[in-house]
């Protein structure tokens, strides 16, 4: 008999008890599934003819990566009450039906308003300037960074997305061409996404991977398979614009193998507008994002809680859709790709940067929200995410930037020590940016300094550790 790991005996105790008590944790909400399909873990490959014999499956895909199995059940067999059965043997870690996630806004009816006229405006548009985009670019573009959409696939023709997009991979035609196709209520939703990560980082390249029908549904294997691809491809972020009820192991252990080799998974928190956690944000693997309108404010449509990590601008989104035209769209999937974006600024502008990097940048940096939604006050996560600010967290600071911008020593930051000394503002997050003249203290002198530097040619800022 092959042996369990210890880590192997945990994870089928979690695993069973999430199955378990799946349908009480999930209310009175169903669960939907591809009718006759598993998905399992089994301890040792030997054990799947005792399986096959038993319950009258088979094996269809394994996922090496993950120590998953795809299974194949009798038409006439309920897959839920089949996986309970088959989850109870010991060499089993986990078992379940194989689940379906959804695009969010076609199932809560959120259209896009199509832009037929070309009257709005996409680097201007007020989304970007509520996350100080056009400063936080003059810092980084996210240029050599990978962002992987998986979702219902990327129009690589749209004048905006060429040259950002490059194929990923289909996994519901099984070929090389993940095009985004039109006729169903989540055509355009991947473009869409794609678009705003082109707003948010626009020099990173986009690997796109069609797991969602153009009905915005898609089975969790094959999100896991898309999961490790995009990894396996390179991608340092994974935009997952997608939620389910209940938890989908074999997704949940793709976005643990993200983890593992230092990708950052962003999710939507959902459009229910609940408290009630939806996966795969409600992974501990993943960031998950809240939307939120252009006054900071909740948007009623988004869901909320303990498990939300950031909010981004969800309302009135404005990006590309279809082969060459734009739309308004609102919905957590669009603040979700705000973060993945900024996550791509963060590789950037630190490639070394570890998944642990990034995220603690992108949530110590967030502005809390709470005095503006006093109704779900602890529960918008860090608030609102903040780009420029999360880039000093992962650059080294720079002499003379007193006020934090990241573009000094300029005049701004002599007007921010102006302030400083005789003012009361705050001063900078690492004041030793302020010790210009690289003497002990932070004092006038520091001031005189940087003028004489700014105006009559002095010598260059020289910081030195402040005593």
């Amino acid at each position: 008999m092959l042996p369990i790991s210890p880590r192997g005996s945990v994870r089928r105790l979690l695993a069973l008890t999430a199955i378990v008590l799946l349908p009480t944790l999930a209310g009175a909400e169903a669960i939907d599934y591809v009718p006759n399909q598993l998905v399992c873990e089994v301890t040792g490959p030997a054990y799947l003819d005792s399986i096959s014999l038993m319950y009258d499956v088979d094996s269809y895909l394994f996922l090496p990566d993950l120590n998953s199995y795809l299974m194949t059940a009798p038409m006439d067999a309920n897959p839920e009450s089949l996986a309970i059965a088959i989850a109870q043997k010991p060499y089993v870690v986990y078992c379940q039906a194989n689940y379906i996630l959804s695009a969010p806004e076609p199932v809560q009816g959120s259209q896009p308003f199509i832009d037929f006229d070309r009257t709005g405006t996409f680097e201007g548009q007020v989304a970007a300037e509520q996350v100080q985009l056009a400063s936080t670019h003059a810092v980084a573009t996210g240029d050599g960074v990978m962002v992987g959409v998986i979702d219902c696939g990327v129009s690589m023709t749209h004048p905006l997305l060429q040259g950002m997009a490059i194929t990923g991979y289909d996994f519901i035609s099984e070929d090389s061409i993940p095009d985004d196709e039109p006729g169903g209520s989540a055509s355009g939703h991947g473009s869409f996404i794609a678009g705003v990560i082109k707003l948010v980082a626009p020099d990173a390249d986009i690997a796109a991977y069609r797991v969602l029908d153009t009905a915005g549904r898609g089975d969790g294997f094959m999100i896991a398979r898309a999961i490790v691809s995009a990894v396996d491809d390179g991608c340092k972020v994974i935009n997952l614009s997608m939620v389910m009820s209940g938890v989908h192991e074999t997704v949940n252990l793709a976005v643990e193998f993200a983890r593992d080799h230092g990708v950052v998974v962003i999710a939507a928190a959902g459009n229910d507008s609940t408290e009630i956690a939806r996966f795969p944000a409600s992974s501990l693997h993943a960031i998950s994002v809240a939307a939120v309108d252009s006054l900071n404010q909740k948007t009623d449509f988004s869901s909320f809680g303990s498990d939300v990590d950031v909010c981004a601008p969800g309302r009135n989104v404005y990006a590309p859709f279809g082969d060459s035209l734009f739309a308004w769209w609102d919905g957590t999937s669009f603040a979700t790709p705000f973060v993945s974006g900024q996550a791509a600024l963060l590789f950037a502008a630190d490639p070394d940067a570890s998944w642990d990097d990034i995220r603690d940048a992108i949530i110590s940096t967030s502005v809390n929200i709470d005095s503006i939604n006093t109704a779900y006050a602890g529960k918008l996560g860090a608030g609102l995410i903040q780009p420029l600010a999360a880039l000093g967290a992962v650059l080294p600071p720079i002499c003379g930037d007193f006020n934090s911008n990241l573009q000094g020593p300029d005049l701004s930051d002599l007007i921010a020590m102006v302030a400083y000394f005789f003012l009361s503002a705050a001063p900078p997050a690492n004041p030793d940016v302020g010790n210009v003249n690289g003497d002990s203290d932070l004092d006038l002198s520091d001031l005189i300094y940087l003028a004489n530097f700014l105006f009559l040619g002095g010598p260059p800022p020289q910081c030195t550790p402040l005593n």
